[in-house]
Parts: structure tokens; C-alpha cells; sequence
């Protein structure tokens, strides 16, 4: 089943100087600082929300993007679920059920934890 892509609302552009300052100007996911852009998860809300929108790095972006996600890189993931920020935590978790390892102790236990809902993805 393809997947549609999501286009990145202009308007989330007023979070950049926050979300930058919050990011450090890097990855918020998995800590790169080669290009990190303002990343919105949708559904989108009608006004930009801090906690719907993290810095991604291209790859992170890509990833959330596209739905494909590298098990073998993706396990910087399990330290972004449990970040303090509401769009990092959903950003991981997102990617975390993307892994084509459904029974690897490491991902299960990561998703329980956090209290993630693959069904809502919430």
C-alpha cells in the first residue's frame, strides 16, 4: 500500500526560532547537525504547534517522510521516545513501529514503555 506524502505546511515556519533554540540546530531524533529542518507531524492542527513540530535531519526526514525506516541505524530512536518534548517522543515512536523487527525486545519494550499507540499513532 503506498503511502501518501505529507506536505510540510509554510506556516510552521514562525516555530523556527523557537524550535532552533530548543534543537540546539540539530537533529532533535538522532543528534546530526547536517541540515536539520523544522519537520511538522501531521494530522496538522490549524495553528503551528511547538509539540507537533521538531528539527529533523535529512535522513529523519526522509524516513518520517517516506515510512522507511534502517533497523540497523535506528536505535539512537530509543533515547528520542524518551525525550521531554511531546514532537521528539512522537517523531521516535512513529519511526520505532516503521522497524521491520516487530519482535526485537529492544523496540517492544521501548513502545510499552513510552505508552505509544500504533493503532492512533498517538
Amino acid at each position: 500500500m503506498a503511502r501518501k506524502r505529507v506536505v510540510q505546511r509554510a506556516a510552521v515556519g514562525v516555530l523556527g526560532k523557537h524550535i532552533t533554540r530548543r534543537s540546539h540546530g540539530k537533529c532533535e531524533l538522532c543528534g546530526s547537525r547536517e541540515g536539520p529542518a523544522l519537520y511538522e507531524l501531521p494530522p496538522f492542527p490549524p495553528d503551528p504547534d511547538p509539540d507537533r513540530t521538531l528539527m529533523a535531519c535529512a535522513s529523519c526526514r526522509s524516513w518520517l517522510e517516506h515510512g522507511k525506516v534502517e533497523p540497523i541505524r535506528a536505535h539512537f530512536l530509543r533515547n528520542a521516545a524518551w525525550s521531554d518534548e511531546p514532537a521528539v517522543r512522537l517523531g521516535a515512536c512513529r519511526l520505532l513501529v516503521l522497524v521491520e523487527a516487530p519482535d526485537d525486545p529492544w523496540l517492544r519494550d521501548t513502545l510499552e514503555a513510552v505508552g505509544f499507540d500504533p493503532a492512533t499513532g498517538e
